[in-house]
């Protein structure tokens, strides 16, 4: 053992040690003490203290060595652990100075620190080079060692926030942009603490940026988000690449609706020139799709393509809302993201909770009151049926039911900060817990079938906030501790606080969550991750929205038709000259594949024809079904969610062999195709000739009549086949396996 030398004023801890793999630099660390101070007093004359929180501690994030692939792992690397982004302090004080009896620092020259030397790259390391000498990060780092490697001051000031600055900027491809990042402090002072943050870039084709923060355009157009971050702030610089040169007017586009202003005014600023509108059939297909979750009727669509009256439009959006399909397609979709699932044999709760949904949608609740019935649910199934959002969650629920109320209500993904701080956003395990802390007082009681009754505390050892090591207390996000008695559910002040007019969560992230329903992504994207470094889009269209919301007293179905009705949604989904490469401003329709349950119900009633699910009525469609649990090959190879995650991200849009086998080549869709009682039997009984049989069916797949040219070649082909039915199925067939039927557009 090394030998301890008391020497006045610090402590010097010698360690010289050698190996075949070359001489380990020798290491003596510095303990802070009088005769330390006065040292570096006498010899550095009055150089400014380093603060290790506020100056050591960024420069270990900003050079990566405490991200999850190096010593901030679980398990540390090569036996040096730290704090996962650097948000424990202490802990890593101590890793660097005290840890492995001081040997990674060497007070009485700096340069020979371990720390320095493995840094620069001067001794084996196996995260590389980490830091040029003579730049300012190294300079920070040995002067902080010179000092005597000294812990933060308790009174040492904090940072609050940062700032970048620009804070946006139109540039052209190939562009330059240096950015600078400000940090202000509790004392109310600001410094530049460029060199110190971190940067990234959400759309590096677009904007990339160096570890310096010096932002560069590529040839590709688009907008970028830089992000800074410094301390647990974040702050966010948006690069604008324009499309084209910028526009002062936007031709042939009525920008009456708020919608459509602020897009314009977007659209502008990139030199975006929007498609024009879609036409009738495609326009009356979108709109029933997206509002109802199927196609509309041959007949319907005959009828909207033949109507001239210029409130048509409006029309068909209030006969839909009024249909009883509407709240039945978005009972599913919400039932999706609020786990309404039998796994927990819960099966007779989730056709309750399937109905209140839907009966909460009909009725056009206000969504405050939807919510709280969720969140506040207490009783049993039979007179809460939202209860079974609980019961799924039962396994881990403090901490399931903690995650899914920030990410379903708030559109905050707060999982990370359960175990650290978040990367990529300002919540700690305080704001986690804070928000756990009003979920502790929840219990259950069984009656003999789940779900089961709450009331009963319940808290266990793996429930306790690590920071107190005490049953997590409820704490507002960005807020207070509030108090509440025992008879008190805090739950219905955690709903009062989130429906707060300055909440800047709850408002936003329904009408993002609508807007990606019917546009195909969110004005922030995913849309239910929703954090400064990840920003909208149109922050004023996203804002004007969720003001919308509020003003009108959360109305639900307000927020659906505002949507519906805006000319950005109508506009056709084809590229145009002006805006072929744009895939973040809906300057045209994005389109995107039926989801499973739709597209099951679409290859139906192109058909004509019924599938039977067992337990449901002999018209219930897959949108109907209230949980996961009806067997369907079709709906498990379309992606049919298992309803195990709160998030929308369970569905996925890709495509993939099965798909295509089960359309093009399957007994299933040929049996419907050729059942007695479906729509080409039906065509023949009914001695439809071939033109009006050919119309029928493009009508009832496609929402439109076919083209001349399309006419020609189908009559040709059923011309020449020797068996008129087995043709007209051929002709279905083929409609169905086209991007036009299997994709809203």
């Amino acid at each position: 053992m090394v030998p301890r030398m008391i020497l006045p004023g610090f402590v010097l801890l010698a360690l010289v040690a050698g190996s075949a793999g070359g001489a380990r630099a020798e290491e003596v660390r510095a303990v802070p003490g009088a005769a330390a101070r006065q040292n570096d007093a006498g010899q550095s004359g009055e150089k400014e203290k380093v603060d290790f929180a506020n100056q050591i501690e960024p420069l270990l994030s900003r050079f990566g060595c405490n991200s999850g692939g190096c010593h901030g792992k679980a398990s540390g690397q090569n036996g040096f652990k730290l704090s996962l982004f650097g948000f424990d302090t202490e802990f890593d004080y101590e890793a660097l100075v005290d840890e492995g009896r001081g040997r990674r620092i060497f007070g009485s020259a700096a340069e020979n620190s371990l720390l320095m030397r493995k840094a620069a790259g001067k001794v084996p390391h196996g995260g590389g080079k980490r830091i040029e000498p003579e730049t300012e990060p190294y300079r920070i780092l040995s002067r902080w060692i010179e000092q005597g490697a000294p812990a933060s001051a308790a009174d040492a000031p904090r940072v609050v926030k940062i700032a970048i600055e620009p804070r946006e900027k139109i540039m052209q491809p190939g562009a330059k942009q240096k950015l600078t990042v400000l940090a202000e402090y509790s004392t109310g002072l600001s410094r530049d603490v460029t060199s110190e943050a971190q940067f990234d870039s959400n759309m590096g084709p677009v904007a990339g940026v160096s570890p310096e923060g010096l932002v560069e355009c590529s040839g590709q157009s688009g907008e970028a988000a830089i992000m800074a971050r410094y301390m647990g702030q974040v702050a966010v610089f948006r690069a604008l690449v324009p499309h084209g040169k910028s526009l002062s007017a936007i031709p042939d586009f009525n920008t009456g609706h708020t919608i459509d202003r602020l897009c314009a005014e977007k659209w502008k600023k990139l030199g975006l020139l929007p498609s024009p509108p879609a036409d009738d059939a495609t326009l009356i297909r979108r709109t029933t799709v997206d509002l109802c979750g199927r196609l509309p009727t041959a007949d319907e669509a005959r009828a909207y393509v033949a109507d001239q009256a210029p409130d048509k439009r409006e029309k068909l959006v209030d006969r839909l809302l009024a249909s009883p399909d509407y709240p039945a397609f978005f009972a599913m979709r919400w039932g999706t993201i609020l786990r309404n699932s039998q796994l927990a044999g819960s099966d007779r709760a989730a056709y309750a909770f399937h109905n209140w949904i839907k009966d909460m949608v009909a009725r056009n609740r206000p969504y405050d009151e939807f919510v709280r019935g969720i969140v506040a649910a207490a009783g049993e199934w039979q007179d809460a049926p939202a209860i079974n959002w609980y019961w799924q969650m039962r396994d881990d629920q403090l901490h399931q039911v903690t995650a899914d109320t920030a990410q379903v209500f708030l559109g905050i993904r707060l999982q990370c900060a359960r175990c650290h701080h978040h990367p990529y956003e300002r919540w700690g395990q305080e704001d986690y817990y804070g928000l756990a802390g009003f979920f502790t007082r929840l219990g259950r009681k069984s009656f003999g079938e789940p779900p089961p009754y709450y009331s009963a505390p319940r808290v266990t050892l793996g429930d306790m906030n690590p920071l107190t090591k005490k049953s997590p207390e409820p704490k507002y996000l960005d807020g207070e501790y509030p108090k509440f008695s025992s008879e008190q559910d805090p739950r219905h002040a955690l709903v009062d606080w989130m429906i707060r007019p300055e909440n800047p969560f709850f408002s936003k992230i329904f009408v993002n969550r609508m807007w990606g329903h019917f546009f195909g992504r969110g004005l922030v994207d995913q849309i239910d991750d929703m954090r400064e470094t990840n920003p909208p889009t149109n922050p004023e269209l996203l804002e004007a929205l969720a003001n919308d919301f509020r003003d009108h007293h959360f109305d639900m179905k307000h927020i659906v038709r505002q949507l519906a009705l805006s000319n950005v949604y109508a506009l056709a989904s084809y590229p145009t000259e002006g805006n072929q490469s744009d895939t973040q401003n809906f300057a045209r329709f994005y389109s995107r594949r039926l989801i499973a349950e739709v597209l099951h119900d679409a290859v139906d009633a192109a058909a004509g024809t019924k599938s039977n699910f067992n337990g449901m009525a002999s018209d219930a469609r897959a949108i109907d079904l209230p949980h996961e649990g009806f067997g369907s090959y079709f709906l498990e190879t379309f992606d049919r969610p298992k309803r195990v995650t709160g998030c929308e991200c369970e569905r996925s849009a890709g495509a993939t062999l099965a798909q295509v086998l089960l359309l093009s080549n399957s007994d299933e869709i040929e049996n419907k195709l050729a059942n007695g009682e479906g729509r080409i039997a039906r065509l023949i009984k009914d001695k439809k000739s071939d033109d009006q049989a050919i119309d029928e069916l493009y009508l009832a797949a496609l929402s439109r009549p076919a083209t001349t040219l399309e006419q020609s070649r189908t009559l040709a082909y059923i011309a020449g086949s020797p068996n008129r039915q087995q043709a007209l199925e051929d002709v279905l067939w083929s409609l169905l396996n086209t991007r036009e039927f299997m994709f809203n557009h």
